[in-house]
């Protein structure tokens, strides 16, 4: 009876203590990471009762009204938190220094930090969201060991990325980009505001899950999903001007009179100029450029319930040009889904779509208004467009006047994922995704003249329509499991199909009336019409899988193998592999090493891989026919008939990458974090046009027949000081260097390119030096006299620069066979920088954030084409005052002359550059102003990108994208502009 009495009081006693608890849900986030953080431990203090996250960072657990919770991490500072009777609990975690366990997008999967043995880097959403910009990658400029970003401030355009130097000549040199596992070749229809982290897979061991599409590199992004519990809103809002930042400085009317008059002189010809009756003095860039305005704004919102999330996000940005006419738009708009079915079955999307309109205005009127003269009006006394018949330059306001080039864009981005549980550890996902878009073009030129080289004698309009659109289909099955406490193994197998189609039609006609309602092709004189249409289509099978295994969270083993059959390639090169293999040595998890307390982490990490390049047109293999007139007979009589195309390499292969990486991770103190890397990457098989005899009827073909490789170091340190609650530093800094060199042509023959299109070539690749090497006469001072020009001849007596005038440059007969030709031209570096580097620093001090970044690089050339490309009568520079005369003899600027310039050293200039790439000054409102009104967050804050740079080079700006062979010279190059912006967060 006792007993029974005794059981009975403790059940009510446990009953009302149980009916005095609390059951307390709410969500675990990261303070740089909105998103939820699965997995985090949630104890009661001084108990064992605890629970974890879930896979949104969700938490439920039962606890007394007045219990302490301690959230925790690996990677992240522990946080105790009071219940004090509250039912809804929301934590933010702040992440420690080591980052350990930082979630990093792979390749179909995710790994955390510690267990990758590849060389991978990334960067946050929230980095990005300061910039106004296109592409994502534009806002990750300077901020990544390895990755080197050229941007230009044209609207709409696409920065050049280059991961690891440049592998290739003609197979492409751009990385491949995967948004939420989409294969793609353009992010500029991404918003910003919508991505959750970008992530880089530098060597071919990481890379190789992505196989014959990898060699340049591969960029992960993923985009924000939702997560489970109340609707959030999110809002931004950012406004702000562009303004050219570097104006070079030209000759005013009298200065350029003088020149010309001094040219014409030395050709014996009459002055063109009488100083005394210049009426005009135009600044021509001035004329032709503008403070331009940019605008973005974002709305988004997410949540969810039990069984499915959601996130929706709007955005809209406008983007005007610093060139009048020039601008770009973009509407956005995305929808990321999930639903859980059941227990093991669960569906979602990713899906975006994107609408642009461009402006367009050509590039090359920032060239003719450097060329100019000054001594022209913009418009007339009679409002009519200035101009001269002493050169052949247009008026570049009224070519910006009657230029009407439009386009416009809708693109589809999307994917359908099913992921089935089969079995404890073993899970299958299914994804189909498509990228499709439409795009259309319009241009019209108008009837007029203004000088007899720049008029069009008929109106005309050209449109066109273009189409694309890939599918791939992924189906990846995972299974991990452990073996005891020591062996962590996980599989991934799986296949991919891809197919892609393109076409496109276009025609033009002349005679179209002026009004826009009529700009139709129909509407214009059909006898002059023109029409094209075309397309392409190829596709790609392949068969990937991965191994990772770890022993006692000290030793790691990835291994890669993919096996990739693409349509680009001839059938007996078409399947090829990709394999690769990384090992990892956590040094600091050592039993000799626990005694060192002031180590976080030290790992070394090695790693070998192949990749592959098909980026080659669909038919670079096979013959292919074309349309031809031939004349027969006596009569003359034209017959239609057909002829094979070019010569063809039956045989032709993908370019082949093979490389090694030996890496270095290290953190200590929980305060500093850095890498050093070295990587030896060699592509073979290259790609080039080989020359051929003209008994062939072509200039060359396309084969395999050069060896790259790519040779360098990197290193990146971080280090972040928690002063207290109120103050935080942050600083890093991350360099690069690498070295580029052609290691081996089959034919032994040079590629020439970078013509500036006055019969002036500037480039050329050879066997022992770097792509798109500066290849010019070197000068060697001035002539200073008849006699210095009589003295210059050969061993026979000849003059080796007969043609040439005291005050012209002398150039090296570099071969000393007394002839001045080809052979006698120097390499002089490429636009390929020997180091590129970023540095940040900030500081947070209660509700005020402060950032900066700068960017630079080193060692690298370029080419100032626009003072180079002349034929006579051009504007000059204001440096040219202290050109050659006899009375100044200089010894560095020649004397004015109205020739076609020869490519020579004087026009190669350094490429070196230093610049503040982003300040950010922010405010956060505290939160006791927002509560009574129902807001979360509000955040205001001025920013401006590229507000100062400093260059040595003397043009409009040493950034400047281009192709493998030419890049680096600025003709018809976009000026730097500066951007500065106001904008508000705001979250509800």
């Amino acid at each position: 009876m006792k007993k029974n009495l005794l059981i009975i009081l403790m059940t009510l006693f446990s009953s009302a203590i149980w009916a005095q608890n609390l059951t307390v849900t709410g969500k675990v986030t990261s303070q740089d990471y909105e998103m939820g953080i699965p997995g985090v431990s949630i104890v009661v203090k001084g108990t064992t009762t605890g629970t974890t996250t879930d896979i949104d960072g969700n938490y439920t657990i039962t606890v007394a009204p007045n219990a302490n919770l301690i959230f925790s991490f690996v990677g992240m500072i522990s946080k105790e938190v009071a219940v004090n009777n509250q039912t809804k609990l929301d934590v933010i975690l702040e992440a420690s220094t080591t980052g350990l366990e930082e979630v990093m997008v792979v390749g179909y999967g995710v790994q955390t930090k510690k267990d990758i043995t590849g060389s991978i880097v990334g960067v946050k959403g929230d980095e990005l969201k300061n910039v106004s910009s296109l592409s994502p990658m534009q806002s990750i400029q300077g901020k990544l060991a390895g990755v080197q970003i050229v941007n230009s401030s044209a609207p709409g355009s696409a920065p050049m990325v280059r991961i690891r130097g440049i592998g290739s000549m003609k197979a492409g040199v751009d990385p491949l980009y995967v948004v939420d596992g989409i294969v793609t070749g353009d992010v500029r229809n991404i918003n910003q505001e919508d991505i959750v982290s970008v992530d880089i897979l530098k060597d071919a061991s990481s890379a190789a899950i992505y196989g014959v599409r990898a060699a340049n590199g591969v960029i992960l992004i993923t985009t924000k999903s939702g997560s489970k519990g109340k609707m959030e809103v999110n809002f931004s809002s950012k406004v702000g001007v562009h303004k050219i930042i570097n104006e070079v400085e030209m000759a005013d009317s009298k200065l350029f009179a003088e020149y010309s008059n001094e040219a014409a002189a030395y050709d014996n010809q009459e002055a063109p100029y009488d100083l005394s009756k210049i009426k005009y003095n135009t600044n021509w860039l001035d004329a032709i450029t503008r403070e331009a305005f940019t605008q973005e704004h974002n709305l988004s919102v997410n949540g969810g319930g039990e069984k499915n999330t959601y996130f929706f996000s709007l955005g809209y940005m406008e983007d005007q040009g610093i060139l009048k006419t020039n601008d770009y738009s973009r509407l956005s708009m995305r929808l990321n889904n999930t639903y859980q079915l059941t227990d093991k079955i669960k569906l979602g999307n990713n899906l975006s779509i994107s609408r642009y309109k461009s402006n367009n205005a050509p590039f090359g009127t920032f060239t003719d208004a450097y060329r100019q003269s000054p001594t022209v009006p913009v418009k007339d006394e009679n409002g009519d467009f200035g101009y001269t018949i002493k050169n052949n330059v247009a008026n570049p306001a009224a070519t910006l006047h009657y230029n009407n080039s439009r386009n416009w864009g809708t693109r589809i981005q999307g994917s359908l994922f099913a992921e089935l549980e089969l079995m404890k550890n073993l899970s299958f996902k299914s994804t189909f995704s498509v990228d499709a878009s439409y795009s259309k073009d319009r241009s019209y030129t108008p009837k007029y003249e203004v000088s007899p080289n720049q008029k069009s004698e008929h109106s005309s309009l050209s449109a066109g329509r273009g189409e694309y659109s890939t599918w791939i289909w992924d189906n990846i099955l995972t299974y991990q499991f452990k073996l005891g406490d020591k062996h962590d193994f996980k599989l991934m197998a799986g296949t991919t199909a891809e197919k892609t189609e393109t076409s496109w039609l276009g025609g033009s006609r002349q005679g179209i009336p002026e009004q826009s309602q009529y700009w139709y092709l129909d509407a214009g004189d059909v006898t002059s019409a023109t029409n094209g249409n075309g397309g392409d289509k190829y596709t790609r099978n392949s068969y990937i899988g991965r191994f990772n295994y770890a022993y006692d969270n000290k030793y790691l083993l990835t291994a890669t193998m993919r096996r990739d059959g693409s349509s680009k390639i001839s059938k007996n090169q078409r399947w090829g592999n990709s394999p690769s293999v990384g090992l990892g040595w956590r040094i600091s998890e050592e039993n000799f090493m626990q005694d060192i307390t002031w180590l976080d982490n030290l790992k070394l990490r090695a790693s070998w891989g192949k990749l592959g390049n098909d980026n080659i047109g669909s038919n670079a293999f096979l013959y292919t026919m074309a349309t031809k007139q031939y004349v027969f007979g006596e009569t003359q009589t034209v017959v239609n008939g057909t002829t094979i195309e070019g010569i063809k390499d039956l045989g032709l292969k993908w370019e082949l990458t093979t490389e090694y990486d030996l890496g270095l991770e290290f953190s200590f103190f929980n305060k500093i974090t850095g890498e050093l890397d070295y990587y030896n990457k060699l592509t073979s098989d290259a790609l080039i046009d080989a020359p051929l005899d003209q008994i062939f009827g072509a200039n060359s073909y396309l084969t395999n027949m050069a060896d790259i490789r790519n040779e360098g170091f990197e290193l990146s340190v971080n280090w972040r000081e928690k002063v207290n609650e109120d103050l935080t530093f942050t600083f890093g800094v991350n360099l690069t260097h690498n070295k580029n060199t052609i290691e081996n042509v089959a034919s032994g023959l040079p590629i020439v390119a970078g013509g500036l299109g006055n019969g002036q070539v500037t480039t050329r690749t050879e066997e022992g030096e770097e792509i798109g090497s500066f290849w010019v006469y070197q000068t060697d001072g001035i002539f200073h006299s008849q006699s210095d020009v009589d003295s210059y001849v050969n061993k026979d007596g000849g003059k080796i620069q007969p043609d040439a005038k005291p005050g012209d440059f002398r150039y090296k007969d570099t071969n000393n066979d007394g002839v001045l030709n080809d052979d006698d031209r120097v390499y002089m570096g490429s636009y390929q920088p020997k180091l590129y580097y970023g540095f940040n620093a900030g500081v947070n001090y209660k509700n005020f954030d402060f950032q900066i970044d700068f960017y630079g690089n080193s060692g690298n050339k370029v080419y100032n084409g626009k003072k180079a490309q002349r034929w006579g009568n051009e504007n000059i520079e204001a440096s040219l005052a202290d050109r050659w005369t006899i009375d100044n003899p200089s010894n560095t600027t020649p004397r004015a002359s109205n020739g076609v310039p020869i490519a020579s050293s004087y026009y190669v200039e350094s490429g070196s550059y230093f610049k503040i790439n982003n300040i950010t000054l922010g405010y956060t409102l505290p939160k006791s102003w927002l509560n009574s009104v129902g807001i979360k967050n509000v955040r205001c804050y001025m920013s401006a990108t590229n507000p100062v740079i400093w260059q040595k080079y003397s043009g409009y700006t040493p950034e400047l994208p281009g192709g493998a062979l030419d890049a680096g010279i600025e003709l018809n190059a976009y000026p730097t502009a500066a951007t500065y912006l106001f904008g508000v967060n705001v979250t509800f």
